[in-house]
């Protein structure tokens, strides 16, 4: 299990990370979005689409459609569950109707679709509202298909750190 903490300060930190991950992606890729409602979730899904090539206008959150398949580098299957009361509404649901195998899959508000999941690539992503303009995002993961994203991110924050932590001492 890998897990890294990242501190988003900013829409350009949040943007740059999403787009970051979205690099890393590959078909077949399940991203499990967690966070209460403002945390953020929806932002860094509209990034990630853009980082993977699709029109940032097209990008909407599917609160009252379920699901949204935005054409990209790949199909993006962009889920979101929030408006459900119980599992079984999705009773009338085939898996292939909520996951894309040839491409990337974004899940908001995931806890009914654990049952459809088994040995996928999944990432989870936890966000937790710190302040108006900061949020913290655990990335976590069984898979070592996200090896190398969670190496680059190591090293992209590593730096972020030492940027910031350069400036707040007078660029000493």
């Amino acid at each position: 299990m890998r897990k890294l903490i990242l501190e988003l300060s900013s829409l350009d930190n949040t943007d740059t990370v999403a787009k970051t991950v979205a690099e890393h992606l590959f078909p077949g890729a399940i991203l499990l979005l967690w966070g209460s409602m403002g945390a953020g979730k929806t932002t860094f899904a509209k990034s990630l689409c853009v980082g993977l090539g699709v029109l940032p206008e097209i990008v909407t959150s599917p609160t009252y459609t379920l699901v949204n398949i935005y054409p990209g580098n790949w199909p993006v299957f962009h889920v979101d569950f929030y408006r459900l009361a119980a599992r079984e509404e999705l009773d009338d649901f085939d898996r292939e109707d909520l996951i894309t195998d040839e491409g990337v899959t974004l899940v908001e508000w995931p806890e009914f679709l654990l049952n459809y999941l088994s040995d996928e690539p999944v990432l989870n992503l936890d966000f937790k509202f710190v302040s108006e303009h900061q949020r913290r995002l655990s990335l976590e993961s069984e898979s070592g298909e996200f090896d190398i994203l969670f190496k680059t991110l190591e090293l992209q924050n590593s730096a972020l750190q030492k940027t910031t932590i350069s400036w707040n001492d007078g660029g000493s």
